[in-house]
């Protein structure tokens, strides 16, 4: 295996040690964009939460900027139909793929996407990551990706819970 390979996984496994001393969305979040670039060996990623029927941009670390503190509506994005499908997309061109708003990424370097829901029953919150180059996604960097959103959604979940139970 080589180092760069060994240095995702156990920034990875760094990442999840982080993840369960989280408790708050906030963090979560935080910890996400701290962390996701680097084990996906992306050019930038994105934190996604879930706002009614749209989903606004809460944080990113990338290359250029994106769309944080922009929203969009929720069936309008990829981000939104992640959540909405409960699954993982991976897009190797995003100009060759009519889900996408393409005038949202002319602006952007990003030429290719994966997209994680985060959330076990229900996603409310998604993380997006972004290649400079079309084709074939790195299928380590969406393993690795989809263990940190799994992991993601455990957090997520626990948190909200905790939040509604002691609101009740």
């Amino acid at each position: 295996m080589e180092v760069a390979s060994l240095e995702r996984r156990r920034r990875l496994m760094d990442t999840l040690g982080q993840l369960a001393q989280v408790d708050s969305i906030e963090a979560l979040i935080m910890t996400l964009r701290g962390s996701a670039r680097a084990i996906g060996n992306a050019d930038g990623i994105t934190v996604v939460r879930r706002i009614g029927n749209r989903v606004a941009y809460v944080a990113e670390d990338a290359a250029s900027p994106l769309w944080t503190g922009q929203d969009f509506p929720i069936e309008a994005c990829i981000s939104g139909l992640a959540m909405i499908e409960n699954r993982p997309i991976v897009i190797p061109d995003i100009f060759a793929d009519d889900r996408v708003p393409h005038e949202a990424y002319r602006a952007t370097f990003a030429k290719s996407m994966a997209m994680f829901p985060i959330g076990v029953a229900e996603p409310r919150m998604s993380m997006g990551a972004y290649w400079a180059k079309t084709g074939d996604i790195d299928p380590e960097a969406v393993a690795l990706l989809t263990n940190l959103a799994r992991a993601a959604s455990r957090v997520f979940d626990r948190v909200e819970g905790s939040k509604m139970g002691a609101a009740g």
